[in-house]
């Protein structure tokens, strides 16, 4: 498993359906960002996510996962906020029981998800910006969690959680939970999908210093075409 619930501070879910696993109390994302060598400062390019992906960090950062359909950076000493790349993720079951499978009937370009993530009546949800990444029109949202939302997972420790993405290739499902704080960008890259670039705030103490550090990153990314 990728991630349980290690405190109520660490708000975002990555629970893998998998056999004899759960999101035990103490689990954590692996490996850990502390752990990993620092990315030199300057413009770095994807290993194996898709499409492959240009970005400039400075110096401090580090880059957990880098697989096809998701990749990741963190602050070297801050797994609390990141920034975190989907390629065509799949809207996650809202079903009540939590289970990692994707929603039925919802589709998985950028205008869809948009709208069904502004239809899930668990999440505070910001009117849609029109912005530009890697020079191709991109949708811009904020998400949290409703305070009036109180609907939880059975991992989740009582937080409350509303299901966000799922990935197919790993079985993952990635929950919205607590205090938790999001800025999305959604974009159809040509020929190749969407991707959804998620600047997240797990606890959502470090949602602002994220929006600086990480909208330069976002700025700075360049898809490569196919």
């Amino acid at each position: 498993m990728n991630r349980g619930l290690a405190t109520a501070a660490v708000a975002l879910l990555l629970i893998p359906l998998v056999a004899g696993c759960s999101a035990l109390p103490g689990a954590k994302a692996s490996p850990s960002s502390s752990s990993l060598s620092e990315l030199p400062a300057g413009t770095h390019t994807t290993t194996a996510f898709q499409p492959v992906t240009t970005y400039t960090v400075v110096t401090g950062w580090v880059n957990p996962a880098d697989v096809a359909d998701y990749f990741n950076l963190f602050p070297a000493l801050d797994q609390n906020n990141g920034v975190h790349l989907f390629h065509n993720p799949q809207p996650l079951s809202q079903d009540p029981a939590c289970p990692a499978q994707a929603q039925p009937g919802v589709g998985t370009t950028a205008a869809e998800l948009v709208a069904w993530i502004r239809s899930l009546k668990g999440l505070n949800v910001s009117q849609p910006a029109m912005v530009t990444v890697a020079g191709l029109p991109a949708t811009q949202l904020d998400v949290s969690i409703h305070s009036n939302w109180t609907q939880s997972c059975s991992f989740a420790n009582g937080l409350p959680t509303v299901p966000l993405f799922y990935r197919p290739s790993a079985t993952l499902g990635w929950w919205v939970a607590g205090d938790e704080k999001l800025r999305l960008y959604l974009v159809d890259v040509p020929n190749q999908g969407t991707v959804v670039i998620d600047l997240d705030s797990f606890d959502g103490s470090g949602f602002g210093d994220l929006l600086t550090s990480g909208s330069a990153i976002v700025k700075s990314l360049q898809f490569a075409a196919k």
